[in-house]
């Protein structure tokens, strides 16, 4: 296991210890013109109730 950072809040989860799930797919965030291949559980949580 180790690190695993969101590409699109940069926060850094432990991935022994962090209960925090990542999304894996295509998520596009029209605020900041960019896609992202995966992104933890809250950042999906605000990309998808846009």
């Amino acid at each position: 296991m180790g690190e695993i950072q969101c590409p699109r809040c940069k926060k850094t989860f432990q991935t022994e210890y962090d209960p925090e799930r990542f999304r894996a797919g295509s998520f596009y965030d029209s605020e900041r013109d960019e896609e992202y291949d995966q992104v933890c559980e809250g950042c999906h949580r605000e990309l998808t109730n846009k």
